[in-house]
């Protein structure tokens, strides 16, 4: 049974009430689920208190008088079995950076057509994760910031691998796997032929990858994969 399917209770958070019931509107049309909105970040956790069982919390990252990462770190402890998608009217680094920060499950520009929310809220509740396309090479570069290393091969590789770890976790080793083919430039035939699966089977494990790295074809896929070393160079 897919991961959404057990999911009745949404959490939308945003201070424009129309945004709010925009978005409340059509996630409960989407996946038949019971939506609770809410306002400020206060309210959300009053909410939280009083309905344990929500599964999903979507939170506008910009609530005039809020300070969002307290916000979210309360609901994070009162809703531990929840997923979090955070969305935001602008991509600031800083936004970018506390959604990794807090390892939130997504982050959606409120400009994302509702295609793409309904496509990024299935994957972020079937266990994925959904971040914008340029999070990894900022997230790299504030490690490196951070964390600055020598100029030696095996120094230079340690935030990479870690970042790669912390961001894109959630795939598995098939997906691993497709990936490793796709770099190759196999078709989806040749893949599901070399590991023994269905070209349809194939194709979701192509499209989940494509929206979990952030990326818009195969091609991007692979190419950022290589570069995170997730998968080999050759």
């Amino acid at each position: 049974m897919q991961v959404w399917e057990n999911v009745v209770k949404v959490l939308v958070c945003d201070d424009h009430p129309i945004v709010a019931s925009a978005i409340a509107m059509m996630i409960e049309g989407t996946f038949d689920a019971t939506i609770h909105i809410t306002h400020d970040y206060q309210q959300a956790r009053a909410m939280a208190a009083e309905q344990p069982d929500i599964g999903l919390c979507l939170l506008d990252i910009h609530i005039p008088g809020e300070d969002a990462r307290a916000g979210i770190k309360a609901l994070q402890a009162a809703l531990p079995q929840a997923r979090f998608l955070l969305f935001s009217g602008s991509a600031q680094e800083a936004d970018l950076m506390m959604a990794l920060d807090l390892e939130m499950h997504g982050f959606l520009p409120k400009s994302s057509t509702p295609q793409v929310v309904e496509a990024v809220v299935r994957l972020v509740l079937a266990g994925g994760v959904y971040l914008p396309s340029g999070i990894g090479e900022l997230a790299m570069r504030n490690a490196k910031a951070t964390h600055p290393t020598s100029s030696t091969v095996g120094a230079a590789a340690t935030p990479v691998a870690h970042t790669s770890e912390a961001m894109y976790g959630t795939l598995t080793e098939r997906q691993i796997m497709v990936l490793q083919q796709v770099s190759a430039g196999r078709s989806n035939k040749e893949i599901a032929r070399e590991l023994a699966i269905s070209p349809a089977t194939v194709k979701a494990h192509v499209a989940h990858v494509i929206a979990l790295l952030g990326v818009s074809n195969r091609i991007e896929a692979a190419a950022r994969a290589r570069g995170l070393g997730l998968i080999d160079p050759g």
